[in-house]
């Protein structure tokens, strides 16, 4: 149980520290390039993959699995910016009754826990279909390479 809230910690930080690695890129690389960049990265995945798995069903499965979690994060990085959205319209309207924002609060939550309840059973089932050593090697190219902090918000539409 300790290891899951750990877990939940870093997904938590990564989301949480996301918005900085998206500006910092942002300013060096033009959002076309940022595409096409990630767009060369995730193809390069997709052949890493392919070639780390040696079984080709699993592979497919793997990789299946790996378009979910980044449908998940992005539809995740989506309902951060429209919370914070909501909660920046909400602070600038006065007649704002206190009710209003723990009800905003209480929905986002219940919204953010689901979805991470959701990463968790995806993040289950991928390491289910790969070896210690496959996983080793797919999550360190995805660490260093496409940068889940800055993904997870360029996904979102920053």
């Amino acid at each position: 149980m300790k290891r899951h809230h750990i877990f939940i910690v870093l997904i938590a930080s990564i989301a949480g520290s996301a918005l900085i690695g998206c500006a910092n890129s942002s300013k060096d690389l033009s959002p076309q390039e940022v595409e096409s960049k990630q767009t060369e990265l995730h193809t390069d995945y997709q052949n890493l993959i392919a070639s780390e798995i040696d079984d080709p069903l699993r592979a497919k499965e793997f990789a299946a699995l790996s378009a979910e979690r980044d449908r998940l994060v992005s539809q995740h990085a989506a309902s951060v910016q429209q919370y914070s959205k909501k909660l920046r319209d909400m602070n600038l309207d006065y007649s704002t009754e206190r009710e209003q924002l723990d009800n905003l609060i209480q929905e986002y939550n219940q919204e953010r826990r689901a979805a991470q309840t959701r990463f968790l059973v995806l993040m289950g089932k991928m390491k289910a279909t790969v070896t210690a050593k496959e996983w080793e090697t797919l999550a360190k190219f995805e660490l260093k390479n496409l940068n889940p902090r800055t993904m997870s918000y360029t996904a979102g539409g920053q």
